[in-house]
């Protein structure tokens, strides 16, 4: 079986597994388009998904699967490495199916982190 019917037997899988629960999603896909569409607005992007996440957890409720880890990259990616470790973590710990993924993405950042000994 090639790659890309691997990927797309997963993708179907976890798409179908996330069809049966209702998540909030804060209009997500609108501000994520609107961001791919206009990078300058990520600072707009990033402070909406982290206020979404703040409320979700203020009621005890669990976030879409996805949406820690969003946010830990565009914290990442703003070189803000403590934080984007702390939202990796949050996501490999809210959805055990991400546990691999989040745990290499978490050892990564650590490694890049750490200053190189000379």
């Amino acid at each position: 079986m090639s790659w890309q019917k691997c990927f797309a037997a997963a993708a179907l899988i976890v798409l179908s597994g996330c069809a049966t629960r209702q998540y909030e999603w804060n209009n997500y896909d609108t501000r994520l388009y609107r961001y791919y569409k206009d990078p300058t607005s990520v600072e707009d992007f990033r402070v909406s998904l982290k206020t979404h996440l703040e409320n979700l957890e203020s009621r005890g409720m669990r976030p879409a699967p996805g949406l820690y880890a969003e946010l830990g990259t565009l914290f990442l990616e703003n070189g803000d490495e403590k934080t984007a470790l702390i939202y990796y973590r949050k996501e490999r710990d809210a959805w055990r199916e991400s546990r691999y993924l989040m745990d290499t993405m978490i050892a990564a950042v650590e490694k890049r982190a750490k200053p190189e000994a000379k």
